[in-house]
């Protein structure tokens, strides 16, 4: 059986007399977009799109890549997974000394790390070792672990922290490199920047932040802000990014001359409306 998939219902109505200008329009949007994509292309228009991990400048043809999770931010998750592979294996009945052996190893190991200081793994220490000095880990179930709830929440927090502080500390000095790269105030203006965000709602909502809080020291403006940081949930490469600042680019142009905001074609329009609207059908 094939899949029902969105179908493309731009060139209804199929027939009568507006079919032909319908399809027109869509013609000369067409011709429009094209144009607007050729900014793109040609670099007056570079965009800045956070990728995975890591954030690319797209300047034309070219693009220069800053890696914004590295292997300290990589450590800071494995650590993090550690009392979760202890209760998954107590949960999977396999457990073993060779697991408790193999945890403690590595976490005596990670304290030679010139990235981590004794206080950046005291709190995933001391949850660790109380989980594993308890007698009841080996047969642990799900009522069980919440007993280790009050050891393991600050140290899950603790890395958490850590780890938003390096990706904030790292997207900065990207930015400032990619400003350097531009190095020119009217393109730095002209700037677009994209989240690519995966199938979790707000994902990556920090590299959001980020270019929001970046664009607003630059030029105090909200609606700048608005206007030139998307977010792109399932985008998942450059050139769809790209693609979203072309139908943003021609959207503020439609938006500007029809409804008098640049910004008034980034809203549902019909959603906008649809609280009276359900409220009218659910009265008659």
């Amino acid at each position: 059986m094939n899949d029902i998939t969105m179908e493309d219902t731009s060139a209804r109505p199929i027939n009568g007399p507006l079919n032909s200008l319908n399809k027109q329009f869509h013609d000369q949007l067409l011709t429009v977009t094209g144009s607007t994509r050729q900014r793109l292309d040609n670099g007056s228009i570079p965009v800045v799109v956070r990728l995975d991990s890591r954030i690319v400048l797209a300047k034309g043809r070219s693009r220069s890549v800053f890696t914004i999770n590295d292997t300290y931010y990589h450590q800071l998750k494995a650590l993090a997974h550690i009392p979760l592979f202890l209760f998954l294996s107590a949960l999977n009945g396999n457990t073993s000394e060779r697991e408790k052996n193999q945890v403690m190893t590595a976490l005596s190991d990670i304290r030679t790390d010139e990235n981590f200081t004794a206080a950046d793994l005291s709190p995933i220490q001391d949850a660790v070792q109380t989980l594993v000095n308890s007698s009841e880990w080996p047969l642990m179930e799900y009522v069980a672990v919440r007993k280790f709830n009050r050891t393991l929440q600050p140290a899950f927090q603790s890395l958490i922290a850590l780890a938003a502080k390096d990706e904030a500390e790292q997207t900065l000095k990207a930015l400032h490199d990619i400003d350097n790269k531009l190095d020119d105030p009217y393109l730095s203006q002209q700037c677009f920047y994209v989240v690519c965000a995966g199938h979790q709602p707000r994902y990556k909502l920090l590299g959001k932040q980020m270019f929001e809080r970046w664009i607003f020291e630059k030029t105090k403006s909200h609606e700048e802000v608005e206007r030139r940081v998307l977010y792109g949930e399932s985008l998942e490469s450059v050139d769809a990014a790209r693609e979203l600042v072309v139908t943003r680019l021609v959207n503020e142009l439609i938006g500007e001359a029809f409804l008098n905001s640049p910004l008034s074609m980034n809203q549902d329009v019909l959603g906008q409306a649809g609280e009276l609207a359900v409220e009218a059908v659910f009265r008659e």
